[in-house]
């Protein structure tokens, strides 16, 4: 009875100790009355992790209990807004807009890069007629990057309705028509403004000028700017490097490598001596994909990929990574090169992933930690994905969760989170087997008693 009592007091501890995680993480909100936050995943998180789902990667809060979280791939970058550039430009006589294609009627002086630093009437002072003029604009190095104009006037007048011819030349003596007609306006009514004071482009040509289709009517122009697009957002690409293992004696030129933890790859590299080139199958697999007692089938992931370095003249260039399409939290992964060459040498493998994020809801008592590494970790549906998308929706695609860093890390219940949970028993079929077994005994015990009761008396 005494023995029975004392496992009854262990079992609370044995399902606490189920429950427990490897590593854990204080988490530091950036602000404290926020409701939801968003901890962005580092190294040691995916190497602690066990699930490829990072089912037990989690958020608790100062009394132990889960937090409504959800997991979240790397955001794709998202260009910033688009910027504007001062541009270069020159106002040229009325006289010199000639038809569409022909050639300049004025002296363009240009220095050695090819920017123009004057324009003058090649006939003379005498030769320009009154009207509105023609401008001419380089832009220089920036040419292919610039995708719009944008027109600033120097009065800002009330109304306006003006169309221009679109040309552009790389040698400022051929030139194209880009668009016959653009129209700049500016319109108020009952205290309504109306403004279109943008010019589109789609070309790479260096030079451009906008020939007034009307004879007079444009007020005098201040400034010319180039709207640039926006930058992308900054590369946050890690890096895995992994050496391989010891060699293949039985295939020559296939090396293998072993990766700790759950890493979203993305990308796969190599680093190999200067001047090599080698074409190689890229293949991975787990363990959690095993069958039975049989090794895990190897999952291919390109074939014929070329990779190549190149020394020359103390610049060294190199092939640029594999793209896999699809991110794969495989452990290990093989490289076969093509043909297999004995001697080839062991490069150095990489692998790129774009770190992840976990949102949770503020809901318990604070301090929050983040937990990871439980083999026995059951899965968890998350129900905060609509929440996220309608705040997106309303407040812009670039919105998020207030930031929460992780803190340092501590040993919580170690490699003991790692044990994964005993097979559960089948206890159906044990019950059926002491069924039978016990209809077994009955019957042999009848047919005994039985036998026992036909005996002769004098026996």
């Amino acid at each position: 009875m005494i023995r029975r009592l004392w496992w009854m007091a262990l079992l609370p501890l044995a399902a606490q100790a189920a429950d427990d995680f490897a590593l854990q993480w204080p988490l530091q909100p950036a602000q404290a009355d926020a409701g939801a936050y968003r901890v962005t995943l580092d190294a040691g998180v995916y190497r602690a992790a066990y699930w490829r789902d990072l089912r037990d990667v989690q958020v608790l809060d100062a009394d132990g209990k889960p937090m409504a979280s959800a997991l979240q791939a790397a955001a794709i970058p998202i260009a910033a807004p688009a910027r504007q550039v001062q541009l270069d430009w020159f106002a040229m006589p009325a006289a010199t807009a000639t038809t569409a294609g022909g050639d300049l009627s004025v002296v363009v002086q240009r220095d050695a890069s090819g920017n123009v630093v004057s324009v003058r009437s090649a006939t003379g002072a005498a030769g320009v007629s009154a009207g509105d003029p023609s401008w001419l604009v380089d832009l220089g190095r920036r040419a292919g990057q610039v995708q719009a104009l944008r027109v600033e006037w120097d009065d800002q007048p009330q109304a306006l309705d003006l169309g221009y011819r679109l040309e552009g030349s790389d040698d400022l003596r051929r030139w194209q028509v880009l668009d016959p007609e653009v129209r700049l306006v500016r319109l108020r009514n009952q205290g309504r403004q109306l403004d279109s004071d943008r010019v589109a482009l789609s070309t790479s040509l260096r030079y451009l000028r906008l020939v007034p289709l009307q004879r007079e009517g444009a007020p005098p122009l201040r400034a010319l700017r180039g709207e640039l697009a926006g930058d992308a957002a900054a590369d946050d690409w890690q890096w895995l490097e992994l050496a391989a293992s010891a060699p293949d004696n039985a295939a020559p030129a296939r090396f293998r490598y072993r990766l700790q933890g759950r890493f979203p790859v993305q990308r796969v590299d190599v680093a190999m001596p200067p001047n090599t080139a080698v074409a190689w199958t890229v293949s991975s697999r787990d363990d959690d994909r095993k069958a039975d007692a049989a090794e895990p089938a190897w999952q291919v992931r390109a074939t014929g990929w070329n990779t190549w370095t190149l020394q020359e003249g103390g610049r060294s260039q190199a092939s640029a990574p594999l793209e896999l399409g699809q991110e794969s939290a495989d452990r290990e992964w093989q490289l076969q090169a093509e043909p297999a060459v004995a001697g080839t040498p062991a490069p150095v493998l990489k692998l790129g992933y774009r770190p992840g994020s976990v949102v949770f809801l503020a809901q318990g008592r604070a301090p929050y930690r983040l937990v990871a590494g439980n083999a026995r970790a059951t899965a968890r549906e998350s129900h905060l994905e609509p929440m996220l998308a309608a705040l997106r929706a309303r407040n812009g695609a670039q919105w998020q969760p207030a930031a929460a860093a992780l803190g340092e890390l501590s040993v919580r219940a170690g490699d003991a989170a790692y044990v994964p949970a005993a097979p559960a028993r089948d206890w159906k079929s044990l019950l059926l087997w002491a069924v039978l077994v016990a209809g077994a005994l009955a019957v042999a015990g009848f047919a005994l008693s039985l036998l026992r009761g036909q005996r002769p008396a004098g026996d």
